[in-house]
């Protein structure tokens, strides 16, 4: 099982920074924040440090849109917590419910995207909790606090903008140049298909594929739905054009080849050859490749990415739990740090809710939390006390953020280094006056307790490359048995179009070579096949004459297959 969020920044992001100078820049701009939120006097100015680093990003499309998902989610959070604080007046039991839903709420629909636009969504479900449950701590009304957390995220952005300026004129690899190479080995593919009968192993370029797939992730311009939309039709050449020869027709030998592969031959030769479905495949991709920038193309390919109801279902309980196993723990001891410690297990259940490994990134979480509040609470019991300036104040808490910019830069530290160090801010709380010892424990203490309940709540509700392989393999099985059942056109064609969707996102999670995308891939190629055989529709609902019986039964039996692979590794992981 590939992990898949194994990134090779090398390709997707511009010339590597080195890990000190990152340390630099991203420490002075997280200062320059506190420095900023402070002098214009607004509540917990280290928020605004924090944003610096929660939008840092080693490529400048990720940086701009998690800048931009930060503010709207901030806002949209924001909003929704004055709202909850205004309409229940700090009744605990009636605002942790109704946290929970607006949690359940934002997991659900996040799920349904990816990297920013996901962040967009849980943010706004966390902001929400760290709002209510800190007047609900405090038992005070004060909506000036979702003001200053906007501000301060406005103020967190605008710094790190201004320090990261010179990297964001540069340009990374478009992700069309990337896709150029890959088009042209997967032709020279069908060709060798066509004409001889046989087609070297997929795998090579699978794998290039997959690589390009999570490049998308972190690409701002708007290629990442076309780009899908053309790696889905290439998943289908392959599925289309296995190794062996011997389930197609004969081979072409005494047509003419071109070395330019020009596509308009391949389809004739498809045509001939009476492969409709690799022909329709092919037809397909030299309207995607000339229509580029039609909103019809990318509108189609958006839509089949339709609703996955186990995977929002699932997303939208693990924050629920966490926010329940803490908030449980909170009411049976009225600990006084009890809110903080619900506030986290909020965030960190609704952060990692749709992350493709959450359950493993919580331990990253852990980890780093524990060091983070070590620190903070080492700085702010025994260094803060003696600063009485804002310039010591920053001397005292610059080590500290050098120590976790250049861990985040350090590819074996970089998943704990985040919440080192915005655990550190949190616990030492710079700017704010002294704390008693046991406050300033109970604090870090709940924050530790938090990550525990939602690590509990992921190992109730499991967020793994398996857990998460699985159900989109289940849905390829169910789309494929949709397609033998279906006598409608229409309905078939949305199948395949979210069947394919669903095939590239598999791509990520697993080796080109399992056994499991393989069936997969079978499923594609079967589903491609039955599609290609309907006429235009003469019913007046929409429907045509049925497929025939033989290719509901290759249907059937390439959805078993699938289901059979997915049970089979579901007992070889148990065990």
């Amino acid at each position: 099982m590939r992990d898949p969020n194994e990134v090779d920044f090398a390709r997707l992001t511009m010339s590597p920074e080195d890990p000190t100078c990152f340390a630099l820049r991203t420490t002075i701009g997280a200062m320059t924040a506190l420095a900023l939120a402070g002098a214009v006097e607004l509540h917990h100015p280290w928020w605004a440090a924090m944003t610096v680093w929660l939008v840092a990003q080693p490529a400048p499309g990720a940086y701009l849109a998690r800048s931009l998902a930060r503010l709207g989610g901030t806002a949209c959070g924001s909003a929704i917590g004055v709202v909850i604080m205004h309409a229940l007046q700090g009744r605990p039991t009636a605002s942790l419910a109704a946290l929970a839903s607006w949690l359940a709420l934002c997991a659900g629909a996040g799920s349904l995207f990816r990297q920013s636009r996901n962040y967009l969504f849980v943010l706004a479900g966390y902001t929400a909790a760290i709002l209510v449950l800190s007047n609900l701590g405090e038992q005070v009304h004060d909506p000036e606090l979702a003001l200053d957390r906007v501000l301060c995220a406005v103020i967190g952005i605008a710094c790190s903008t201004l320090i990261s300026l010179h990297r964001l004129l540069e340009r990374g690899q478009d992700l069309r140049e990337q896709m150029v190479p890959l088009l042209q080995r997967s032709l020279e593919r069908v060709r060798g298909y066509l004409f001889d009968g046989r087609a070297a192993s997929p795998n090579p370029l699978l794998a290039e594929l997959a690589a390009l797939e999570r490049a998308a992730d972190f690409s701002a311009s708007g290629d990442a739905q076309h780009v899908r939309r053309i790696s889905g039709l290439l998943l289908q050449l392959v599925a289309l054009t296995p190794c062996s020869g011997r389930d197609t027709s004969p081979a072409l030998p005494n047509c003419q080849r071109s070395p330019a592969i020009p596509i308009s031959e391949l389809i004739a030769s498809a045509a001939a050859a009476k492969q409709h479905g690799l022909e329709c495949v092919l037809d397909e991709l030299s309207q995607a490749m000339h229509r580029v920038d039609d909103v019809s193309i990318r509108a189609m390919y958006a839509a089949a990415a339709a609703l996955d109801t186990s995977s929002v279902l699932l997303a939208a309980a693990r924050p629920v739990i966490a926010l329940a196993l803490a908030g449980a723990f909170w009411w049976t001891t009225a600990w006084q740090a009890g809110n903080v410690m619900v506030m986290t297990a909020a965030l960190f259940g609704c952060l990692f809710s749709s992350h493709d490994d959450g359950s493993q990134m919580l331990i990253h979480v852990l980890t780093g939390s524990l060091l983070g509040a070590v620190l903070g609470v080492g700085t702010r019991l025994l260094l803060l006390p003696h600063a009485h300036n804002l310039a010591s104040t920053l001397l005292c808490i610059t080590p500290c953020l050098l120590l976790g910019a250049w861990l985040m830069r350090r590819p074996a530290t970089a998943k704990m280094a985040i919440d080192l160090t915005m655990t550190f801010l949190l616990t030492a709380q710079p700017t704010s006056a002294p704390a008693p010892h046991e406050i300033v424990l109970g604090q870090a203490a709940a924050i530790l307790i938090g990550v525990l309940a939602a690590v509990a709540a992921y190992w109730l509700v499991p967020a793994t490359p398996q857990s998460r392989s699985r159900l989109i393999a289940q849905r390829i099985g169910r789309l494929t048995l949709r397609v033998a059942e279906t006598r409608s056109p229409t309905r078939a064609i949305r199948a395949l179009s979210r069947l394919s969707a669903a095939e590239v996102r598999l791509l990520g999670y697993v080796d080109p070579a399992d056994r499991t995308f393989a069936a997969a891939q079978r499923c594609v190629a079967e589903v491609r096949r039955a599609v290609a055989q309907y006429h235009p529709a003469t019913g007046s609902d929409g429907s045509s004459a049925p497929i025939s019986t033989t290719t509901v039964q290759a249907l059937r039996r390439a959805s078993a297959a699938l289901s059979a692979s997915i049970e089979s590794e579901y007992r070889r992981e148990a065990s």
